[in-house]
């Protein structure tokens, strides 16, 4: 009678485990097409200016100052001009009033927060009102999976922190002295894999996933260096921009040249998914695999962002005289660009510049201006009826899963 209550036992186990697995299973489907549905409609919402054929530059009707968050419609493309920054903010100083560079993403994962001069203040990205004012953090880039964590240098340290629960964890400390994440240009690769960072000349290869130092070598003086979005491949510019930008493997072997006259750039993907590194002045890109450089077919210089990572493909230029365009331009070189907005700065001085820089979807773009004098403000430009992904897609009623044994 025992053994008999045992295998009944046993059976019975069995069948409810077949039950929890196919619940389980059913659940996670469940979820993989609510995650699908909703990655689907984040993306339809987003409204982008129209595609056009670059055919020059556009004359700059007047437009006064927008009054602080009271957006304005610019005249010549159509978008809505929202100003998110004022001296009412009370900051320190009139520089944090603006983000910090084209390579470095405002935006977080999910297009809520915005932070701006390296993290001086983070903004609520709906209603660009204060979210928090941080401090004691260095050089801060965003997570590109968690839209909670920013990942930051303090000294000899590279750390982690939670904007909103405020928890704060030491990930690795360099005996080799002071980090910077790529001389304050670098990026993390997708998925917060691996980081460059450097002291002084050394450059260094940082796994984040497993914390371990991959590679470290010292390379000279650099103007810059960074981490491919893939994580494959280290992309510098050497500390004169005659020495070009130059790729190297993960263990910091030269692989190649890709130019031999380095400007303004960022990495990123073409239309057709190779990995390249874009840069101004004139505009073109050269693949990390290969070295092949194509022609986007403008003569610009200005500042260049690829931190449009949910949306590949594109990068948007800001041309850097007085008055110069916003805009992206498709990487594949057809000409094919969307027209965002004015720059409306003098550009007298590196603050005044318009470094451009838009969100991870592509659909906003922000930049800095003193508009044509006095204070240099952020201003974010976007296609009326725009939500980006601010705007959480209805949940479907109707999914059912088949093909499952009870």
């Amino acid at each position: 009678m025992q053994e008999t209550r045992h295998g009944e036992t046993i059976e019975y186990h069995g069948s409810r485990l077949r039950e929890v697995s196919a619940l389980s299973l059913r659940v996670m489907l469940i979820i993989a097409c609510l995650t699908l549905y909703s990655e689907h409609n984040a993306s339809a919402q987003a409204v982008y200016p129209p595609n056009s054929i670059y055919d020059g530059a556009k004359s700059v009707p007047s437009l006064s100052r927008p009054g602080y968050l009271q957006p304005v419609i610019d005249p010549v493309f159509g978008a809505k001009i929202n100003r998110i920054s004022d001296d009412s903010m009370g900051l320190a100083s009139a520089g944090y009033m603006q983000h910090h560079y084209s390579k470095d993403q405002p935006w977080n994962h999910d297009m809520t927060l915005i932070k701006l001069a390296n993290t001086r203040v983070i903004l609520d990205a709906k209603t660009y009102q204060i979210f928090k004012k941080p401090s004691g953090k260095g050089e801060t880039r965003w997570s590109t999976v968690d839209p909670n964590i920013m990942f930051y240098t303090r000294g000899n340290q590279f750390r982690k922190w939670n904007v909103r629960s405020d928890a704060d964890t030491l990930l690795h400390t360099f005996s080799e002295g002071n980090i910077s994440i790529g001389s304050n240009e670098g990026n993390i690769s997708m998925g917060d894999k691996s980081v460059v960072l450097n002291v002084d000349t050394l450059v260094i290869v940082y796994d984040i996933a497993n914390d371990v130092v991959i590679a470290k070598k010292d390379l000279g003086p650099i103007d810059w260096a960074t981490m491919s979005q893939s994580g494959n491949y280290v992309v510098s510019r050497p500390g004169s921009s005659s020495l070009g930008v130059v790729v190297y493997d993960l263990n910091l072997n030269l692989l190649r040249k890709i130019f031999d006259k380095g400007a303004h750039g960022d990495v990123g993907y073409d239309a057709a998914g190779n990995e390249v590194f874009v840069q101004m002045c004139p505009v073109q890109m050269s693949r990390l695999d290969t070295g092949q450089v194509t022609s986007l077919g403008i003569n610009m210089c200005g500042h260049l962002s690829t931190r449009n990572y949910q949306r590949l493909g594109w990068a948007s230029v800001t041309d850097g005289s007085s008055n110069g365009e916003v805009l992206a331009i498709k990487l594949d070189g057809s000409k094919t660009v969307e027209r965002f907005a004015h720059g409306r700065t003098s550009a007298a001085n590196y603050d005044a510049q318009a470094k451009g820089v838009f969100s991870p979807d592509g659909s906003k773009v922000m930049w800095n201006s003193d508009w044509g004098s006095g204070t240099v403000y952020a201003y974010v430009a976007e296609m009326p009826g725009n939500s980006g992904n601010n705007v959480p897609p209805a949940a479907p009623t109707d999914l059912k899963v088949t093909g499952i044994s009870p």
